[in-house]
């Protein structure tokens, strides 16, 4: 019975990125503003803001234009399945700017609360930058891509006299 709702967990969370996905690869606006939200969107959702995503993404959305759907849609890179892996990636890249001999688990996390959270900082702040950087690329050839394939078929369509 427990194997069948962690394979349902699994195949929701994977229709749900694809829905994302979907959402990002069909949206209105240049490639570039895509892309864009796209990347502010995976920045903040691997970046330990515990829920402030949206809202620090609504408050970019003022400064820069880009597409909100996109941004929030990626920001959903976040989720209970992926948000272990990515502290421990992040505080494992922050360790390797500040040299540390804690461990990262629940007992020296409350024993060592503040040095931990600087080095996940740290490291947070570079991997965000990293995924940000890497889903903006990414989406923005997927987008470019797509677009152009699409343009080629409407131009090789034999037209009607």
């Amino acid at each position: 019975m427990r194997s069948a709702k962690n394979k349902n967990f699994i195949l929701n969370t994977f229709r749900k990125f694809k829905i994302y996905f979907l959402k990002v690869y069909y949206a209105r606006g240049s490639s570039h503003e895509i892309a864009l939200g796209a990347g502010i969107g995976a920045f903040w959702g691997v970046f330990p803001t515990f829920g402030l995503s949206t809202i620090l993404t609504l408050l970019l959305y003022k400064l820069f234009r880009f597409n909100f759907v996109a941004a929030i849609s990626a920001a959903f890179i976040s989720n209970p399945l992926t948000s272990p892996f990515l502290l421990l990636i992040s505080y494992k890249v922050g360790t390797l700017f500040i040299k540390t001999n804690i461990k990262f688990d629940y007992k020296n996390l409350i024993d060592n609360a503040s040095q931990i959270g600087y080095i996940l900082i740290i490291g947070s702040a570079i991997t965000s930058t990293l995924t940000g950087l890497l889903v903006y690329f990414i989406t923005k050839y997927a987008i470019e891509y797509r677009r152009r394939s699409e343009l080629e078929k409407l131009n090789n369509k034999p037209s009607l006299k």
